[in-house]
């Protein structure tokens, strides 16, 4: 009995290589996703780390560990999420959206939002800017000059 483990083992430890590659390659199609939202909360956090500085808070290690959990949590169910959406809900999806992945993006943008509001927060405390209504106004400025320029070429 303790050979045929130890066997296992070994076969486990030659195959250890493909094994990581064939679950690599699975979750392939949603790499972007996981580090679209990895790269939020680095964002986030970072923001999070100039807030605490600007208003003189003491940065912990306790805080900065959140992190780590934060990404593994949301990682993990995105990762989920597309594991259901693949095997079981793709079908029944696929009847009425014509989108592959739709409840991963779904909440992909979920915790993407999360973040971004939180980003918002931060920079409001920080730089007492909204980024929303610059968004808005930017938007609205690049329409002024889009209108002067068809007025000038006219």
């Amino acid at each position: 009995m303790k050979s045929q483990f130890l066997i296992l083992l070994n076969k486990i430890q030659l195959y250890k290589l493909q094994l990581m590659s064939i679950s690599f390659s699975f979750f392939l199609p949603i790499s972007g996703i996981l580090i679209l939202i990895a790269f939020a909360i680095f964002v986030d956090t970072t923001t999070g780390i100039w807030k605490s500085i600007k208003l003189k808070k003491k940065v912990t290690s306790r805080g900065l560990s959140q992190i780590i959990s934060k990404i593994m949590l949301y990682e993990v169910c995105v990762l989920l999420f597309y594991m259901m959406d693949k095997f079981i809900l793709s079908d029944i999806i696929s009847q009425f959206f014509s989108v592959d992945l739709l409840t991963t993006k779904i909440l992909a943008l979920t915790l993407c939002s999360i973040e971004v509001v939180s980003i918002n927060e931060n920079i409001k405390l920080i730089r007492g800017v909204d980024l929303w209504t610059s968004l808005k106004l930017l938007f609205r400025r690049a329409k002024e000059v889009t209108s002067e320029y068809k007025e000038i070429n006219k």
